[in-house]
């Protein structure tokens, strides 16, 4: 990871994740690009919003994001205009613009123009040595082939099919326009298909072997949730007898069993013949984690399992109602999906897995 050395903020190494305009201080050490400071009369460090809304493309009265360019009618969010500062949801997630994205660009006074965002060392060496603050990154502006140095309150994303400016007031589309238009639709074109095809390669790989998981045995407690140990003197025994063809057998008539409760082997008086031990000695069906068509990774048994039988143990953070409410609240905010929670028990205590 390449961490900052002034906030909490990492990324992975290499070009693929790193916010565009970091200043790379070591193999491991950063200044992210959330160090910008506009300096006063420097017209392009201003922040500039677009004029329409981002959902439904038409002006009027808009919710300004304080980080970014984006704009949009609080009825087009489903909220109210709220009071102070507002970020849009990308900015309270921390999306970052990176190297190789494509781009739209507001310069001084011109109208908004696709570019690409260039990492420095692939730009003209009297571009790079034009004075940049922490923050700033080259842009390379299609169709006049221009370079400037800008930041992320500038810029917004090029979606694929964009065809210049939603901006009412901008009726004609000039030559040069034109030509950057069709520039920018190529090279996102291009760098799509270079990166399916790097996930392709990266799948390929990965399809040889599960993603890094790490294997619990046992119920984890999280804040004020607690697991409970049982009183020996307060578990139940059963009759069984060691001498017993299946002690504690799915076919014997073993009490606990059929009150589907696992013989304690302190108590059992079947002794280490109990057949009713699979937790405690973790009698697991002989497993095989396999990929799946269209379902990922998934866990299947190598041996065929009885109707009723003990399949496996389902472990996770044991968790109380509050911590649930927060994390279920965390995952709908960050678009988290491969979690799982389910209540096992009367005071309302969660077991969460997250992948």
């Amino acid at each position: 990871m390449m961490r900052c050395v002034r906030c909490p903020v990492a990324y992975h190494g290499g070009e693929t994740c790193i916010a565009a305009g970091s200043v790379i201080l070591t193999a491991n050490s950063i200044i992210c690009s959330n160090h910008f400071v506009p300096k006063k009369g420097y017209s392009h460090h201003a922040h500039v919003n677009v004029s329409w809304c981002f959902v439904c493309s038409r002006g009027g009265s808009l919710l300004c994001c304080e980080s970014c360019p984006a704009a949009f009618h609080p009825e087009c969010l489903n909220i109210d205009m709220p009071e102070g500062s507002w970020y849009c949801n990308d900015c309270k997630a921390g999306k970052k613009p990176r190297y190789k994205d494509i781009i739209w660009v507001k310069l001084g006074s011109y109208r908004w123009w696709p570019a690409e965002i260039c990492h420095p060392r692939n730009i003209p060496t009297n571009i790079q040595n034009m004075k940049h603050e922490i923050g700033e990154f080259p842009v390379h502006f299609f169709g006049s082939n221009d370079y400037f140095w800008t930041h992320q309150a500038r810029v917004f994303p090029y979606m694929e099919g964009d065809r210049g400016s939603k901006d009412n007031k901008i009726k004609s589309l000039s030559k040069a326009f034109r030509k950057a238009l069709d520039e920018a639709a190529e090279r996102f074109q291009d760098l799509k298909a270079q990166r399916e095809t790097r996930e392709a390669q990266e799948n390929e790989r990965n399809g040889r072997k599960p993603p890094p998981y790490k294997h619990i045995k046992v119920n984890k407690p999280y804040g004020k949730a607690q697991i409970y140990t049982a009183d020996i003197s307060e578990i139940s025994r059963c009759n069984c007898k060691p001498t017993d063809d299946h002690p504690c057998g799915l076919d014997s008539e073993c009490l606990n069993r059929m009150l589907m409760y696992e013989c304690h082997p302190a108590v059992c008086p079947a002794g280490v013949r109990c057949q009713n031990q699979c937790f405690t000695k973790r009698q697991y069906p002989e497993s095989q984690v396999v990929k799946t068509a269209g379902k990922g990774w998934g866990l299947i048994s190598k041996t065929d399992i009885k109707k009723g039988a003990f399949v496996n143990e389902y472990v996770g953070e044991v968790i109380d109602e509050d911590e649930c409410r927060a994390r279920i609240r965390f995952a709908q905010e960050h678009n988290i999906a491969n979690f799982y929670m389910l209540t096992i028990d009367k005071v309302k205590l969660n077991l969460a897995l997250f992948n």
